[in-house]
């Protein structure tokens, strides 16, 4: 098993062992096990996706939406560390859709470069809320 920390400035968000977690990054979605090799990388807006036991399902993965981070693991231990996590419970559809909608409208007014990419950072971490409410409901 894989020891996984998922850490946001308010806190411990999960801390257990794992069988597998999927992890957003620059390069496109890794998947982590235990054993990987020792590895420090930027995480990028997005959802990690954990899958606890081997047996579990799709449908049995754990979410939480990230706004990037930085992920460090060491072959047992995965952390990752991130400015702010959300868990579905903590997100719902229409605030994900209005926070979506007000990203859509910090890109269409970007005067700037860097106020360009600032808008795009929120928009993903806007569609990864989004996508955790979702699947949230799918579940219930």
């Amino acid at each position: 098993m894989l020891r996984f920390q998922l850490v946001s400035v308010s806190g411990m968000k999960f801390d257990d062992d794992v069988y597998e977690v999927l992890v957003p990054t620059k390069d496109g979605v890794i998947a982590i096990f235990e054993d990987h090799m020792p590895l420090i990388s930027a995480g990028v807006p997005g959802v990690i996706s954990i899958r606890q036991q081997q047996s579990d399902k799709d449908d049995d993965m754990r979410h939480f939406a990230v706004n990037g981070g930085i992920l460090d693991i060491d072959g047992k231990t995965l952390r990752f560390l991130s400015e702010e996590v959300t868990a579905p419970e903590d997100v719902s559809e229409k605030q994900a859709e209005e926070a979506l909608a007000r990203a859509q409208a910090l890109i269409s007014g970007a005067g700037s470069r860097a106020a360009l990419e600032e808008a795009h950072h929120m928009l993903r971490h806007s569609t990864a809320q989004l996508h955790i409410a979702r699947l949230k409901r799918r579940k219930h």
